[in-house]
């Protein structure tokens, strides 16, 4: 009888889980239509993006196989099941443990029991890397440890000892296994992956569309106060990048369309406006200074509505030294950075300059994203192509400039102080030293802010700043200095 009950439970529990799959997304953010909406009107825009990998970027798992086996065999390049090849059939020899908390700076809990393939619910992540989640409702668990001795970058699980987690409610969404992989057969992190964060609390705002963060934190006060029963549901419009992400909220433009109740991102002519259409989910943000809470996500930010600085805070630079974000004269080096780097030849070349006034749309696929295997992100089937057509027959002596490891010593933990950036056609700083490589900024070039009440001559009271926080910095009655090291006057 308890073995009849037992199974009972399980395929109940299945079941639901299931059956409400769908219901986890398809919330009503207010102002957002939704894509079936908007295609009503901009059929051949949303058959383009339906198969782009903005589409791709969070998906269900084999945990809701009416939604992970209803795609077409020619959805991705290696077939019909979003997770590699490879994963499936390695998965039981993988590191396949859900990431509980952190227990301090350098220590994680990790899940001794190990997740079935057949239990993946999300899937994050696609052409490039892939990581997976699974829900967590924030209960005691047997753990082994994880530790890392390099601030995060790579991580060591010790199964030889196994503690009592207490559980914490706090953590409890969908959260990410121990491993992240790429596509690639045995391509796999060796550094493994160290998010102790749901991906609700710190991620989601980038990889939905129309996310309520207001109503993602009440529901989590609510189940940390027994008044519900799950955080399985999203708060978002969709589960993927739509057309509200870039557009702004549509509802209101549906139901009488006009150019002033929608943002059409092609058409705008300020920068800033411009830039942000992209790099408000394209970026590294140092913070979510909207909600904070552990969030570094756009979450809060609308369209149209909101500059970037109102929601979230660049990744800091450190002129002159380095540090795993930066290089000494400001490259980026980790990924979506290219933004901070195009943003940067306003300083270097001037604010007058083809390059300080571009976006990622004037080079790169927004609705066909990812759709012409030829050339599934410029617009054009090379980089050469795409660049030729402002600087002809040097474009492909121009494209140094995008590699910005070439010439420079290699950056690593322990040794940031260099100008070492990203690998060739990662780098977007459009700028060459005289030796042919990418270079940022001089030190003559470089920003700071002095901290209120501190004083001019101690170094740790000058922050190091981006060229276009200066006003920001200046508003708030802070004395900007813009040379190599201001403090030494």
């Amino acid at each position: 009888m308890r073995r009849f009950i037992f199974c009972l439970t399980l395929v109940f529990v299945g079941l639901t889980a299931n059956a409400f799959a769908n219901q986890y997304e398809g919330w009503k953010t207010e102002g957002y239509a939704g894509p079936d909406t908007c295609k009503m009107c901009h059929a051949q825009e949303h058959k383009d993006w339906s198969t782009s990998w903005h589409t791709m970027k969070t998906e269900w798992g084999p945990a809701f196989p009416e939604i992970y086996n209803s795609y077409s065999d020619e959805r991705y390049p290696w077939g019909k099941e979003k997770i590699y090849p490879w994963i499936v059939r390695d998965w039981d020899k993988l590191d396949t443990y859900v990431i509980l908390d952190r227990k301090d700076a350098n220590t994680n809990y990790i899940d001794i029991e190990k997740v079935a393939l057949k239990d993946v619910e999300l899937i994050i992540g696609s052409q490039r890397k892939q990581r997976y989640a699974m829900y967590y409702d924030g209960g005691p668990r047997k753990a082994w440890l994880a530790t890392t001795q390099d601030r995060g970058i790579s991580w060591t699980l010790d199964k030889s000892t196994v503690v009592d987690y207490p559980g914490n409610k706090e953590r409890a969404g969908y959260k990410f296994l121990f491993i992240e992989v790429r596509p690639k057969d045995g391509d796999i992190n060796k550094n493994n992956y160290g998010t102790w964060r749901s991906w609700q609390e710190q991620c989601i705002g980038c990889h939905t569309t129309g996310f309520d963060a207001d109503a993602w934190y009440q529901a989590k006060d609510d189940y940390i106060a027994g008044k519900r029963e799950h955080l399985r549901d999203t708060f978002a419009v969709t589960t993927n990048i739509s057309c509200e992400a870039c557009h702004g909220p549509g509802a209101a433009h549906a139901k009488k369309p006009s150019s002033a109740n929608i943002v059409n991102p092609a058409k705008l002519t300020d920068p800033a406006a411009r830039m942000v259409s992209c790099n408000n989910c394209h970026t590294r943000a140092q913070t979510n200074v909207k909600y904070g809470k552990g969030s570094n996500d756009n979450r809060g930010f609308i369209q149209g509505q909101h500059t970037y600085e109102e929601v979230m805070q660049y990744t800091r630079p450190a002129w002159g030294k380095g540090n795993r974000q930066v290089s000494i004269d400001g490259k980026g080096r980790r990924d979506h950075q290219q933004d901070m780097d195009l943003m940067l030849s306003s300083t270097i070349v001037g604010s007058h300059s083809t390059h300080a006034q571009m976006a990622c749309f004037d080079c790169h696929a927004t609705h066909n994203v990812g759709n012409n295997p030829e050339s599934p992100w410029l617009f054009d089937k090379t980089a050469v192509e795409v660049c030729a057509k402002c600087h002809g027959n040097q474009a492909e002596a121009v494209l140094k400039a995008f590699d910005g490891r070439s010439g420079w010593d290699r950056y690593k933990y322990g040794n940031w102080n260099n100008e070492g950036g990203r690998v060739a056609n990662k780098q977007h700083i459009f700028n060459l030293d005289d030796q042919g490589r990418s270079f940022g900024l001089p030190p003559e070039k470089y920003h700071w802010a002095l901290k209120k009440d501190g004083k001019a001559n101690v170094e740790a009271d000058w922050l190091a700043i981006w060229p276009w926080e200066k006003a920001e910095y200046e508003s708030k009655g802070m004395k900007v200095a813009i040379e190599a090291t201001p403090w030494t006057k």
